[in-house]
């Protein structure tokens, strides 16, 4: 009867054994699966704030579209429009090839 309780023992060792290894197997797959998950959420989080503030940022300039101060911008800077009264200064950087000489 001793040798029965033996192999018993045996199978119910192997069997507790496996089942533990599956589970620690299980939990640390788990972990890495939520480590990676948690990364991923932090990188999308930083995604939206940059995409927020782009948001952001489109929309004052948006707004600024249609006020004067903005389309006399514009046109001061693509067109080279000034108001009849200014004067016009144009800066020219000396030529280093002439200072030099």
């Amino acid at each position: 009867m001793k040798k029965k309780r033996r192999k018993t023992n045996k199978s119910t060792f192997l069997i507790v054994f496996l089942l533990g290894g599956y589970f620690l197997y299980s939990l640390v797959s788990t972990e890495l699966q939520l480590h990676q998950l948690k990364s991923q959420r932090d990188q999308l989080n930083m995604q939206i704030v940059v995409e927020q503030e782009k948001s952001d940022r489109l929309s004052q300039e948006l707004e600024q579209m249609h006020t004067d101060d903005y389309m006399e911008t514009l046109a001061r800077r693509y067109f080279g429009l000034v108001y009849p009264h200014e004067k016009i200064i144009i800066e020219v950087e000396p030529n280093e090839d002439i200072i030099n000489n």
